[in-house]
């Protein structure tokens, strides 16, 4: 397969730290641009990293005719614009999550990604994982029987002070940082989307955005999926999958490391899989780089984000009302 020319929208911590790196290793992938509104950052990530361009604004990038995709590492509440301006340009991209801070911004998404004709994607790495693959595939040969129950929990401490994570303005707060995962998941091992929802949250009254939730989510077929999500409890990131017959759980989900696991438990036994060793930020980027090549399907394309920014939308309006609202 050839290399698709990748462009790199900012010059954020994340993208350094962890998917940069992450595009490096991928089969596909040519890191050829990056952008940022500092061209001298730009240029130190194109040293750092080996892109071939460095940028000192995104517009610049995008009117490059040799980038093919875009990765949007940029701050929740800036998605939709530079996903829409990207798509525009002609190309296709990887936007992080959450997609977008409600359903019509996430509606101007689809629909400009539609007219454009490229192929757009949000950045839930964690579906790729073989060790999420392996526990759904149980859950589709009925190794647990029919769901019941589905239990997820996504925390971490964060400091009080200056962060884009505590601003409302830029779709801050702890469900669209890390619930959206939660969601993401049940979507995911239930195959279907949840018809109602009911969710608490502890508001902060100096920043005024979610610092902690929990909630759940009911399914057409009667089960239930359990959550809770924020930044003022310990670091937690598992998942428990029941059924009429037995038990999934991974212990390390989102974030699963050198240490992938997950067991299978029926009939008083465990079966215990392991997946070292795998990179899960790389295996996005060559799935979209393939689908651009090959022309084939994305597996997740806008028309999913939108479904999952349906059920955003319920989980807030029903903090607001303090009700069961519908999806």
């Amino acid at each position: 397969m050839r290399n698709v020319k990748w462009g790199v929208l900012g010059c954020a911590a994340f993208a350094k730290n962890t998917s940069i790196p992450a595009m490096q290793r991928a089969s596909g992938v040519e890191l050829y641009g990056i952008a940022s509104r500092d061209l001298s950052k730009a240029e130190a990530f194109a040293k750092e990293f080996g892109f071939k361009k460095a940028y000192g604004s995104y517009e610049e990038m995008l009117a490059d005719p040799e980038i093919e995709a875009v990765y949007n590492p940029l701050p929740n509440g800036m998605h939709p614009e530079w996903t829409i301006k990207t798509v525009q340009a002609g190309k296709h991209s990887i936007t992080e999550k959450p997609f977008a801070a409600n359903v019509n911004e996430m509606i101007a998404v689809h629909e400009a990604t539609q007219k454009a004709g490229v192929k757009v994607m949000e950045a839930f790495m964690w579906r790729f994982h073989p060790m999420n693959l392996r526990a759904r595939q149980w859950v589709q040969e009925g190794a647990i029987g029919k769901i019941r129950l589905f239990r997820t929990a996504f925390t971490f401490t964060i400091a009080r002070a200056s962060n884009i994570r505590l601003n409302p303005a830029l779709a801050g707060g702890g469900i669209m940082d890390v619930g959206c995962y939660c969601i993401s998941e049940a979507r995911y091992f239930f195959g279907t989307e949840p018809i109602e929802v009911f969710t608490r949250a502890d508001i902060d009254p100096e920043y005024n955005v979610d610092m902690l939730a929990s909630g759940s989510m009911l399914f057409p077929d009667g089960g239930r999926a359990l959550f809770d999500c924020g930044f003022e409890l310990p670091y937690r990131c598992d998942y428990e999958i029941v059924g009429e017959k037995g038990r999934i759980y991974c212990p390390n989900a989102i974030l699963p490391g050198e240490q992938a696991e997950v067991t299978l438990t029926r009939n008083g036994e465990t079966t215990r899989e392991t997946f070292p060793g795998i990179n899960q930020w790389s295996l996005e980027f060559e799935h979209l780089s393939r689908s651009v090549v090959e022309s084939t399907p994305l597996a997740y394309d806008t028309e999913d984000a939108i479904r999952q920014q349906k059920v955003i939308d319920a989980v807030y309006r029903s903090i607001q009302s303090g009700n069961v609202e519908k999806v």
